[in-house]
C-alpha cells in the first residue's frame, strides 16, 4: 500500500563530508538519510530525517519519507503525528492514504477506512481505490469493496491488480461464476500475478461451468513459468479435480509429474506432498501414499486430511498403534477447529 522511499544515492563517505562540514544543511543530512534508506537501515536513516525535517519542515518529501520511515519502524504515534502536521499545510490525497496505512496498522479500523476513502474521493487513482477496497475485504465489507472495485475496474479495465481484487470481492458476495472470469481475466492481463493464480487455483469447485477455463489459465500460467512451484501445484491440482469428476478423464501420469516437479522446485511444499498421497493412494500404491502423507504432517502438523488417511492406511497395513495415534491426532485438530 505504500510508495517507496525517496532514494538519491551518495558515497557514505561524501554524506559524511558533508554533515561534517555543513551540520545545519539540510541537503547533507537528507543526503546522509537517502545513504541509509539504500541500505534498509531505516533505524539509522530516522536521525538523519528528523534532523533535515527540524531544518525545513515545509520540505514534502523528506516529510513524507519520515512519515513512512516512522510507520516501517512501528513509531506509529510518530508517523501520525508527522502527517497530521503535513495535512494541516497541504491537504493531498496521498498522505491520507499513508495515514490509513497508519491507522491500520494501529488497529483503528474505523479511522483507517476514512482515510483511504477520503484519499480515493480526493484523487481516484487506480492505488487509492486499490487500497481502500483491500481494507474493505480485509474487514468483511464485502459488499462495499464490491462497489469500489466495480468502479475501479471500469476505470482501470487493464490493471490485474484490480481485477484480482474484483474478483475477490465478487467471491465474497457469493457471485461465483463473475469472479472466475475476473480472474481469469486478471491471469491474463499479468501472467505474473501470482495473487490472481493463488485465488484462481482454490476456485475450480465453486463454478463448475468455468472449470475448463479455469484449467486453461493455470496450464498456461504453468507453461510461462515453469519453475514456478505454485504454478505447477495449481496445474496438478485443477487436473485432479477433472479426474475426480464423473465423466471427465485426465493423466494420472502428468498430475504425479506437474506434483512431483512442484515438491522439487519447493521441497517444503505440504499441500503438494498431501496431493501427491492422495493420488497415490487413490492408485493403491499404499508405501508410496504413506510416505508422502508423512512428509506433509512433518512439514505442517495441521493438515487433518493427512491424518486421517495416514490413519487409514496404517490400519490397512496392520500397524494399529500408529493408526490409533494418527486418528487421535485427527481428533484433536478436528474437535479444536469446531
Amino acid at each position: 500500500m505504500m510508495r517507496g522511499l525517496w532514494i538519491i544515492v551518495a558515497p557514505v563517505w561524501c554524506c559524511v563530508a558533508q554533515v561534517a562540514a555543513q551540520p545545519d544543511s539540510f541537503a547533507a543530512n537528507r543526503q546522509m538519510a537517502e545513504h541509509y534508506i539504500h541500505l534498509n537501515k531505516l533505524v539509522d536513516a530516522l536521525p538523519w530525517l528528523e534532523k533535515a525535517a527540524r531544518i525545513n519542515p515545509a520540505d514534502y518529501n523528506n516529510g513524507y519519507d519520515l512519515a513512512l520511515a516512522r510507520l516501517e519502524t512501528k513509531d506509529l504515534d510518530g508517523a501520525r503525528k508527522q502527517l497530521s502536521e503535513m495535512l494541516a499545510r497541504q491537504d493531498r490525497s496521498e498522505l491520507h492514504n499513508l495515514l490509513g496505512d497508519v491507522e491500520e496498522a494501529a488497529g483503528r479500523v474505523d479511522e483507517a477506512e476514512k482515510q483511504y476513502e477520503r484519499a480515493a474521493r480526493m484523487d481516484p487513482s487506480e492505488k487509492n481505490l486499490f487500497d481502500l477496497g483491500t481494507d474493505l475485504l480485509r474487514h468483511h465489507a464485502y459488499q462495499q469493496a464490491l462497489t469500489v472495485f466495480q468502479y475501479a475496474g471500469g476505470k482501470y479495465p487493464q490493471t490485474a491488480r484490480i481485477q484480482v481484487g474484483l474478483g475477490v470481492a465478487l467471491y465474497s458476495a457469493g457471485k461465483y461464476d463473475e469472479a472466475v472470469e475476473t480472474l481469469c481475466r486478471a491471469v491474463d492481463l499479468d501472467p505474473r500475478d501470482t495473487k490472481a493464480l493463488d485465488f484462481l487455483g482454490g476456485m475450480y469447485d465453486v463454478s463448475p461451468e468455468l472449470a475448463d477455463q479455469v484449467t486453461k489459465r493455470l496450464e498456461r500460467f504453468a507453461e510461462l513459468y515453469p519453475n514456478n512451484a505454485a504454478a505447477n501445484y495449481y496445474y496438478a491440482l485443477s487436473l485432479r479435480k477433472r479426474n475426480l469428476t464423473p465423466g471427465v478423464t485426465g493423466s494420472p501420469q502428468k498430475i504425479e509429474a506437474l506434483l512431483k516437479k512442484s515438491i522439487a522446485l519447493r521441497a517444503d511444499f505440504a499441500p503438494a506432498h498431501l496431493q501427491l498421497a492422495l493420488l497415490y493412494s487413490d492408485e493403491n500404491r499404499v508405501a508410496d501414499a504413506i510416505g508422502e502423507f508423512e512428509q506433509a504432517v512433518r512439514l505442517d502438523a495441521g493438515l487433518k486430511s493427512a491424518h486421517y488417511h495416514l490413519a487409514q492406511l496404517y490400519a490397512q497395513e496392520g500397524n494399529a498403534e500408529r493408526s490409533h495415534q494418527e486418528f487421535q491426532v485427527f481428533k484433536t485438530l478436528k474437535d479444536r477447529d469446531q
